[in-house]
């Protein structure tokens, strides 16, 4: 291929060589002729294909979302002697460059290797490929070059952003025993005392602690570690309209990093959790427990996308299966389903412990331009009358504002 610099002393050439005899000037035909000769007599310097391999290592494969990876380019020439080889690592455009350069030109003598080294940041989740290295060759003029791709593609896969969650309650009341019960430090029904807390209405009388009620005069209720587990089944709303927003700001990626910090807390309580995505099919992963399971959820949640309309009754099906009367956590933006209303009273009839977690972006949009005004008083109306419809069920139901920490918010509803 021919470089500015080809082209340029091409183009002098031949305006000489055309121009020269209109003047009578032999010097300058003699000028053109012979920048025309050196590009020619260069454009049969060799710049054909060399053996090169290059192999990408990371010092994490698996990342979660804010966190760097330390990327290693080894460069290995396996043919003749290169004098100059510009080398470009293909990145994709979600991934931020960080530390390093991943665009380097070296000197590489036959069989020699060299390493280079770059960081990324990623920011959203996602499994990304890194694509095939591209090789440029120029001959000793820099006149012509030769361009190539190497066989070298790599998988980044980025995990949701977790965050810590603790004293949530959102277990089963008719939990799973473990062969010889063992306490996993959460509230519960044992004899191994955790805290106290204030007396809400409903509280058992029996676990009203009366002496600090008579230092106190305030009614204050012990709390006990659990010696149980629950079969915890989360339910993630991936239709197309959960994409809409920003690749960053929109209710599908805060639903996934709700659904990851969840996962975490539950399987690190020694709960057994399992995940149904619904959008354009029905997914699901049955429930588990260990890291290994953890990694294969949080996995999942990496690759998910936008697609489909599929209602959320097409769950219903799947929670047919599910442990009776056991927690279902439904993460939604329970935005344009006609469905959701008989399928919430289902669930809630069919004895599950429901939960429902609505990410709102509707304020962001709305700020943002991506949707009118109208538009946003009319979805957030209906966002709020389909929470008091859940809550009217039984269930614990929160219009979460994704700018907002989610523990704190969760905490407010399962009191």
């Amino acid at each position: 291929m021919w470089t500015r610099k080809a082209v340029t002393y091409t183009g002098l050439g031949t305006i000489l060589v055309l121009f020269a005899p209109f003047i009578n000037n032999l010097q300058l035909l003699l000028l053109g002729i012979t920048l025309l000769g050196f590009v020619a007599v260069h454009s049969l310097v060799n710049t054909s294909p060399v053996r090169v391999n290059i192999t990408r290592r990371f010092s994490d494969s698996q990342i979660f979302e804010g966190q760097e990876a330390e990327v290693e380019l080894v460069i290995q020439n396996r043919g003749r002697s290169i004098g100059f080889l510009e080398i470009f690592d293909q990145l994709p455009h979600e991934v931020e460059l960080v530390g390093g350069l991943n665009h380097t030109i070296v000197r590489l003598h036959r069989n020699e290797a060299l390493l280079a080294h770059y960081r990324l940041k990623c920011h959203l989740r996602g499994q990304y490929q890194l694509g095939k290295p591209r090789l440029r060759l120029y001959n000793p003029s820099f006149l012509f070059y030769y361009e190539s791709d190497v066989e070298s593609e790599s998988t980044l896969v980025v995990f949701p952003k977790i965050e810590e969650l603790e004293g949530l309650d959102l277990s089963s009341d008719f939990p799973k025993m473990y062969q010889g019960a063992m306490p996993i430090r959460r509230i519960g029904t044992s004899g191994e005392f955790y805290s106290i807390r204030e007396y809400y209405p409903g509280d058992d009388f029996k676990n009203i602690n009366w002496r600090v009620f008579g230092r106190t005069r305030k009614l204050m209720v012990n709390q006990f570690e659990r010696e149980d587990i629950s079969d915890v089944m989360l339910v993630l709303d991936a239709r197309e309209i959960a994409g809409t927003g920003t690749p960053v700001h929109n209710p599908l990626n805060y639903g996934c990093r709700a659904a990851a910090a969840l996962v975490d807390y539950f399987l690190h309580t020694r709960n057994r959790v399992g995940l149904t995505i619904y959008g354009e099919a029905v997914e699901s992963i049955g429930v588990d427990s260990g890291e290994r399971h953890l990694y294969r959820l949080l996995t999942k949640l990496s690759e998910v996308r936008p697609a489909g309309a599929l209602g959320l009754h097409t769950v219903v099906g799947e929670l047919r299966n599910f442990t009776p009367r056991s927690p279902v956590i439904v993460i939604s933006t329970l935005e344009q389903d006609p469905t959701v209303h008989a399928a919430l009273r289902e669930i809630t009839a069919h004895g599950f412990k429901l939960t429902l977690i609505a990410p709102d972006t509707l304020e962001y949009d709305r700020q943002s331009r991506i949707i009118s005004p109208a538009v946003y008083f009319t979805a957030s109306a209906e966002l709020d009358n389909t929470i008091s419809e859940a809550r009217s069920l039984g269930a614990r139901a929160l219009r979460w504002d994704p700018d907002s920490v989610l523990g704190p918010a969760l905490q407010e509803v399962v009191k």
